[in-house]
């Protein structure tokens, strides 16, 4: 009986806080982006992904990102999964929004030349969204703090025990609002 009484308050709040959404925004983004990250041990990566942004009250975003690199120099394939938290300002009408923040993720490899374990990693970025109200583009950097065992490997790596996949990634791509 308890629950049917609160039911009714907390769906008005969950609906009025998912409607009120972020100041730039409808309260859910789908978006898709290339990707480069210049690591430290793989050399150049180059990608993309997607990602879904959540905006639950102004300022704050919450995001999941799954994504695909490929290190051509030492043939090596990364799939990043990953979580963010982001503070968002906006600006002009809300054409613009720049915003900062971090993030935690679990990045898997693949390789035949290189046996990487899959490691957890972070990062710090700082973003900007250009556009109107459905349609945005999207630019951010980041640093990659990442470090994954080797187990075993060919050429360059085989004399290390970790490698460095630390680096600054950019991410260009495009966020619709639904």
């Amino acid at each position: 009986m308890e629950i049917r009484r609160c039911a009714g308050p907390v769906l008005l709040v969950v609906t009025a806080m998912f409607l009120a959404g972020c100041s730039h925004g409808s309260g859910v983004e789908l978006g898709t982006f290339g990707s480069s990250l210049d690591s430290d041990d793989l050399g150049e990566g180059y990608g993309g992904g997607v990602k879904l942004e959540l905006n639950p009250i102004d300022l704050v975003s919450v995001d999941g990102r799954a994504g695909y690199l490929r290190f051509s120099d030492h043939d090596v394939d990364m799939f990043p999964l990953e979580v963010a938290g982001l503070l968002n300002t906006s600006a002009l009408g809300e054409r613009i929004v720049a915003y900062a923040g971090a993030g935690v993720g679990c990045y898997f490899f693949e390789s035949s030349d290189v046996d990487l374990d899959d490691s957890v990693g972070f990062f710090p970025l700082v973003g900007l969204e250009i556009g109107l109200h459905r349609v945005s583009l999207l630019a951010e950097a980041r640093w990659l703090f990442l470090e994954a065992d080797v187990d075993s490997a060919k050429d360059e790596l085989r004399h290390i025990t970790d490698a460095d996949v630390d680096g600054l990634g950019i991410n260009i791509g495009l966020l619709f609002r639904l």
